[in-house]
């Protein structure tokens, strides 16, 4: 078996409080964690559902999201959505709340690191998502074009706000990308209101729109990259075939980015069992990319109560990569995953891996 360091959480986990988050994935990951998020509990514990209200002030903005199925969508006139667009702006700045999250359970971060249950080493992880991957599932497609540059200057608030109020040293800031893969991947799920329906036009703008995001991280702040299917139900929006789209898209940010990437998380899902080898071998272009900015791989392929399973996608991982290193993680946060199963999670995530702190 290759010798794995270190874990990471890619963001939310079922537990009642941030205090509760930490103290059990310290604990249950021992010296592997070197940068943990609050676990998006509470109201945020859905991924990024709890975004749709931020469009209350305008209903007729508002989606009614169905998991796993195409959002029904209307017609609107010019004038209604300029309209809409009036209306969300006179209700005042949007706020997307991930500033006062992270700045709130930095404050739990801190004192549990005082205590001595978070490793003095560890950074605190602020996960924050793209605009794609809330103006797809909560605003109507018709006010896309125009809510995005309003819901973007929210989120850059926020990322602004967030390294104001916490130590660049003790920061890493990672972007999550779920409904941007689904417009890569020319999914039928998510139509992008950009690209005109050309898939090379939508690749360029999801880029650029990653990129600018990337642009509002403090070089002295560590950023990472989240590669997502969705999770809706415990189902994939699209089973991937390999990670070839995704590797393409990360070779893309690469290029372009003004800042390193500390990190980035590849998910493999179940479906990969019967071809790690393909599924994994598009990894091997990027190495040379991840060697250059230092970056830490992990991969997705810890799955609750299967150790077998992780083990054999680890030994797969290990061949394709060689002498490379990585980390392992589970393949999306573990938000709909049932309480009773992050034991098995954090059993076999230790199981497998080394401490790296």
């Amino acid at each position: 078996m290759p010798t794995v360091r270190g874990c990471h959480l890619v963001g939310s986990v079922p537990l009642p409080s941030t205090e509760d988050v930490l103290r059990q994935c310290t604990v249950g990951m021992p010296n592997r964690l070197k940068r943990i998020p609050d676990g998006e509990t509470g109201a945020r514990n859905m991924f990024t559902m709890f975004q749709a209200s931020v469009f209350s002030p305008v209903p007729e903005m508002s989606t009614l999201f169905q998991m796993n199925s195409k959002i029904p969508a209307r017609d609107y006139t010019a004038a209604e959505v300029d309209e809409g667009i009036r209306k969300l702006q006179a209700a005042g700045p949007v706020e997307t709340g991930y500033d006062t999250a992270a700045i709130e359970s930095y404050a739990v971060f801190q004192k549990m690191k005082a205590e001595g249950v978070v490793h003095p080493t560890t950074k605190f992880q602020a996960c924050i998502p793209t605009v794609a991957s809330v103006l797809a599932p909560f605003v109507q497609a018709a006010f896309q074009a125009k809510v995005e540059p309003i819901y973007e200057e929210a989120l850059f608030r926020a990322i602004r706000r967030i390294q104001d109020a916490i130590p660049h040293e003790e920061l890493a800031i990672q972007i999550d990308l779920a409904a941007d893969t689904a417009y890569w991947e020319g999914y039928e799920l998510f139509q992008p209101w950009f690209g005109e329906g050309d898939l090379e036009k939508i690749r360029t703008y999801c880029v650029d729109y990653v990129v600018r995001m990337i642009g509002q991280v403090d070089g002295d702040v560590e950023v990472g990259l989240h590669n997502c299917y969705g999770d809706m139900d415990h189902r994939h929006f699209m089973e991937p075939t390999s990670l070839a789209a995704l590797v393409e898209r990360s070779r893309r940010i690469y290029e372009q980015t003004p800042h390193p990437i500390s990190f980035i998380h590849f998910p493999v899902p179940k479906s990969a069992a019967d071809n790690l080898q393909s599924f994994l071998a598009p990894l091997v272009d990027l190495i040379p990319t991840f060697k250059e900015h230092n970056t830490e791989l992990y991969l997705g392929v810890v799955h609750e109560n299967n150790l077998d399973l992780t083990r054999k996608m680890v030994a797969a991982a290990g061949e394709v990569l060689g002498d490379f290193p990585f980390g392992v993680a589970t393949e999306c946060g573990w938000g709909r995953t049932a309480a009773g199963e992050i034991e098995s999670i954090l059993s076999i995530s230790a199981e497998v891996s080394e401490p790296t702190l």
